[in-house]
Parts: structure tokens; C-alpha cells; sequence
């Protein structure tokens, strides 16, 4: 057989090759999709790890370099070593210092809220009922009501029944959910640390892992791809801090001038929850004018059309500069990523698409600039 007929046999085989292996998925989609959930069950407390600790690197840094670096001029070796897991301690500390301080601010008022609505509860009863007593008789209303109950009692055992066995087996659900997501965070959170610990030895591997099995030209375009990719997010991620702090504070001057309850609570509450993009303040609104509904009806309502004016305010304005300008991607490239990654995969797709689509922006240009260069084109 000549060199041309081993050409193209080898070619043949290749096609039956993928055609047998894409027959096989297409056979077995069910088991291989029930497969792959399973093994991202399995591995998802490494990948929580990991954004935990890409999340944990970024003021972890700040630590090394601006609180810490004085440890560089020790001549001690021992005092050198301390700079790296003093900076992660004092990440940990001041991150869930943050959340700590949080829940002890907010859930007193919370708490203090519910009290006051609980103590309006039987003012509202008698307003109600002598709403009641001006249109119906109340005694005819009860006992119609009687009469349908006791005629219905089997029924409303039946369900009540079945409402107390659905709520037994879902308390149980939650409370197995509960401790499995504790645990896993834990882990995750361990594991987190030991990366940060050792980043650079684990991310030395990774390289020398790449470049080994891998052609070279196609290594480098992968370092190139991964550092954007660490450029992009972390300046997304401080981005998106940054608007959360503007949005926030901009919640708590409105509240003031508007002369609404709960100010400081509820531009927290804003500030925290704007760390979603662009929907984040909208999620907050509920338990805000909640609180602000006991104090007052009329001042909810105030309160929840300020919150979509400043909302569109910062949809418009602030967070395709803040957040956009931060990752190099103009208001509309901004809101296209949100929908793209929204409509995809949903809520993560939404958090994680503005990002992505920033690294691919910026691929997408190096690549069309290296290609004009290499045609000699140029404008202005």
C-alpha cells in the first residue's frame, strides 16, 4: 500500500473513530449527563476552594504588600515566613469580621421590626373586623363558615395530613441540606487557605504541567488566556465592590433628605446586595420595605420608587463605568454580557458573563490588532 492510500485509510479510521465516540454520547446523553452532575457534586468543594480563594488572594495582597512587606527586611528567616499566613489571617479576620458586624447590625433591627409589627397585629385585627361588622353580620358569617367546616372535616384532615407530612420531610431536607452545605463550605474554606498558603508552588505545577504535554505555541496562548482571565476578574470583582460602596452610600444621602426610617439598616442592606450586578438593589428592596412598611405604608412606598430611580441611575451611569470601565468594556457591551449570560446559565451565567465576556473582548481585540498589523492596516 502506497504512502496516499495509508493517508487516507488513517483518515477513514479517524472519521469512524468520532463518529462511533459522538454515537456513543448521543446514546447514552442521560447516563453521561448523570455522570458528569455527580462528579461536579463530588468536586464542588474544590471549586468553591477556588473562588474562595481568588476572592481571599485580592485583599490578601494588599496585606502582603502594603501592611506586612516590612517582614522583607527581616534577616530572620523564621520572620519572613510569617508574612504569607499573617496576611491570610488577617484576610479571614477582616472579611468575616465584616460579615459578623453585619448580621449583628441588621438582625437587632430585624428583629426590633417584627416585634412592632407583631404588637400592630391586633390593631389591624379590629380594624378589620369592624370592616366586617359594616357590610356583613358577622354571627350569620361565622356560622356559614361552621357549617361548611363540618361539612368538609374529612377533607381538612386529609390535607392537613398531608401539609404536616410534606413539612416533616422538608424540615428534614433543609436540615440535611443545612449540615451538608456547612461541611462543604468548611472544606472548601480549608482548602482555600492551603491554596493561598502555597499559590505559587501549585500554580508552578499547573505551568509545568501545561508546557509538558502540550505543544508549545498552544502553552503560551494558555498563559496568555489565564492571566488575562486573572486580570479581568479581579478587576471585576474590586469593580463590583466599589459600586456597592457608591451605591450604598448614594441609598443612605437619599433615605436622609427623604426623611425615611432605617436609613443606615437599609443602605447596608442595598450596599450588600448591589454586589449582584445590576438586579443586586432590586433583591433588596423586599426586606427593605417590609421594615420600612411597619413604621409606615406611605413611606414604603416612597422608599421603593426612590430605590428604582436610583437603580436605573446606576443600571445607566455608575456601574458600566465603574464596573465596565474596570474590565475595558463600554454600557453596552456591559448589558449584552448580562443578557447573554443571563438567558444561558441562568443566574450564574449573569454573575459570571460580564467577566467572560470581558477576557473574550479583550482576545477578540489583541487578535484583530495583531491581524491588522500583519496586513499593514491601519485607522483612525
Amino acid at each position: 500500500m502506497n504512502n496516499e492510500g495509508k493517508s487516507k485509510l488513517k483518515q477513514y479510521i479517524l472519521i469512524a473513530t468520532y463518529i462511533i465516540v459522538l454515537s456513543f454520547i448521543l446514546l447514552n446523553l442521560s447516563a453521561l449527563n448523570s455522570g458528569l452532575g455527580k462528579t461536579l457534586s463530588i468536586l464542588s468543594p474544590f471549586t468553591t476552594a477556588i473562588g474562595i480563594a481568588f476572592v481571599f488572594n485580592l485583599p490578601m495582597k494588599l496585606f502582603e504588600n502594603k501592611v506586612f512587606n516590612f517582614l522583607d527586611n527581616q534577616k530572620s528567616p523564621t520572620a519572613k515566613k510569617l508574612k504569607r499566613p499573617l496576611s491570610i489571617l488577617a484576610t479571614i479576620i477582616t472579611i468575616f469580621g465584616l460579615l459578623i458586624t453585619l448580621i449583628v447590625f441588621v438582625i437587632p433591627q430585624l428583629v426590633e421590626s417584627v416585634s412592632t409589627l407583631v404588637d400592630s397585629v391586633p390593631g389591624y385585627m379590629r380594624s378589620f373586623e369592624h370592616l366586617i361588622n359594616q357590610y356583613v353580620n358577622s354571627t350569620e358569617l361565622l356560622k356559614i363558615i361552621s357549617d361548611k367546616l363540618l361539612l368538609a372535616w374529612k377533607d381538612i384532615l386529609q390535607v392537613g395530613g398531608q401539609l404536616l407530612g410534606n413539612s416533616l420531610n422538608g424540615i428534614l431536607n433543609v436540615t440535611i441540606g443545612i449540615t451538608s452545605g456547612v461541611v462543604n463550605f468548611i472544606l472548601s474554606l480549608v482548602l482555600a487557605i492551603y491554596m493561598l498558603a502555597s499559590k505559587e508552588t501549585l500554580l508552578l505545577q499547573l505551568k509545568k504541567f501545561i508546557y509538558a504535554f502540550s505543544k508549545r505555541s498552544f502553552a503560551d496562548r494558555i498563559m496568555e488566556i489565564g492571566n488575562i482571565a486573572n486580570v479581568t476578574f479581579a478587576s471585576f470583582i474590586t469593580g463590583q465592590c466599589i459600586e456597592a460602596v457608591i451605591i450604598g452610600f448614594l441609598c443612605f444621602i437619599g433615605m436622609t433628605i427623604l426623611a425615611l426610617p432605617y436609613a443606615l439598616l437599609i443602605s447596608v442592606i442595598i450596599g450588600v446586595t448591589a454586589l449582584i450586578p445590576i438586579f443586586g438593589a432590586f433583591i433588596g428592596i423586599i426586606p427593605s420595605a417590609f421594615i420600612i412598611m411597619i413604621i409606615s405604608p406611605i413611606q414604603a412606598m416612597i422608599f421603593v420608587i426612590f430605590i428604582i430611580v436610583l437603580q436605573q441611575f446606576e443600571g445607566a451611569f455608575i456601574y458600566p463605568k465603574v464596573v465596565g470601565g474596570s474590565i475595558g468594556l463600554s454600557a453596552i457591551w456591559v448589558m449584552l454580557a448580562m443578557l447573554v449570560g443571563g438567558s444561558l446559565f441562568g443566574f450564574l451565567g449573569m454573575l459570571l458573563g460580564i467577566p467572560t465576556f470581558g477576557v473574550i473582548y479583550k482576545l477578540i481585540s489583541r487578535s484583530t490588532t495583531n491581524k491588522l498589523k500583519s496586513k499593514d492596516i491601519s485607522f483612525k
